[in-house]
């Protein structure tokens, strides 16, 4: 299962959409951005870049959303700058980090790694063949193996 898909489903569970959306970043500089409006939870993730970290980046943002990170306040000039079409509100919100020496960083790291790794399992395991009423059973008692 791949981040794309990891997001539709928290966006079901919550009520709010995550939009992705790759963007071209400059390097040096961030990878991934995330952002929240009311209405909307954006993750801006290295369009210039291995598909393989497009993942890891969604997922390090998805740790964020997940853990309800506050932004560096200082950080909101800069973010103006880059991205002049994108309203204070959703930058206020933002989070951006080059480091992993903090805190926050540190917690969405550990979340990502959770996620790739249960993405990853998902893949992996086949259930076995379900009878038609353990199917039904099955699939009102929701799947075992995604916790999202």
């Amino acid at each position: 299962m791949d981040m794309g898909e990891v997001c539709r489903r928290l966006s079901v569970q919550r009520g709010k959409p995550i939009r992705l959306v790759a963007y071209p970043f400059a390097v040096p500089g961030p990878f991934g951005w995330w952002g929240s409006t009311p209405d909307t939870d954006y993750i801006l993730y290295q369009a210039e870049t291995t598909p393989a970290h497009q993942q890891h980046i969604i997922a390090h943002e998805l740790g964020h959303l997940l853990a309800d990170h506050q932004p560096d306040p200082d950080e909101d000039p800069l973010w103006a700058t880059m991205m002049p079409d994108i309203s204070p509100e959703v930058i206020r919100r933002a989070l951006r980090r080059t480091s992993y020496d903090t805190l926050q960083e540190q917690e969405a790291e550990i979340a990502a790694t959770m996620l790739l790794e249960a993405a990853a399992v998902v893949e992996c395991v086949q259930l076995p063949a379900l009878s038609p009423r353990a199917g039904r059973a099955q699939r009102a008692l929701g799947d075992r193996l995604v916790w999202l």
